[in-house]
């Protein structure tokens, strides 16, 4: 059996080695169920294995990854319905929330039926599993992405976020 994640050692690697398997390996992509399904076992049982990794973020603070079983699987599953959809937009996952960017008016209703709402000051749609229990971040997309782990990654005018390696 194919090792995915073996070679990962933060949980900012495994989330973008994620987001990069699901592209090429999800069924409504061209992908293999069964595949999508060892990588998806994998991705938890590597984000298991990370519960409680101390991490640094840009600032130099420090935070405490929690795996949390329940959040990890919905933020999969939100993913897996995005790509299904294949739309020509940005999606970025910064710590557990998905965020969708780029020309996005001609799929309004499909991100509102999966569950995305839209944020006026980021201009994007975002989802987030549950409720959120933190304050309110005045922080752009930019800076909550070097916040998280993720840099911005510019290409023309639009922006893409992709994790530090």
């Amino acid at each position: 059996m194919k090792q995915y994640f073996e070679h990962l050692r933060t949980v900012e690697e495994v989330k973008r080695w994620y987001r990069h398997l699901a592209q090429e390996h999800h069924p409504d992509r061209g992908g293999d169920l069964r595949t999508m399904q060892e990588v998806n076992a994998q991705y938890h049982a590597k984000l298991r294995a990370l519960n409680g990794q101390e991490s640094q973020k840009e600032d130099g603070s420090s935070y405490q990854y929690r795996y949390d079983q329940a959040v990890e699987e919905a933020v999969a599953a939100k993913i897996s319905e995005l790509l299904a959809l294949n739309l020509p937009v940005e999606c970025a996952l910064i710590g557990t929330w998905l965020w969708v960017t780029g020309e996005t008016r001609p799929w309004k209703e499909q991100l509102k039926a999966l569950g995305f709402r839209w944020h006026p000051t980021r201009v994007c749609w975002f989802w987030h599993e549950g409720k959120w229990k933190g304050g309110h971040s005045r922080a752009g997309l930019d800076g909550l992405a070097m916040r998280y782990g993720y840099k911005p990654v510019r290409a023309g005018k639009s922006s893409r976020f992709e994790a530090i390696e």
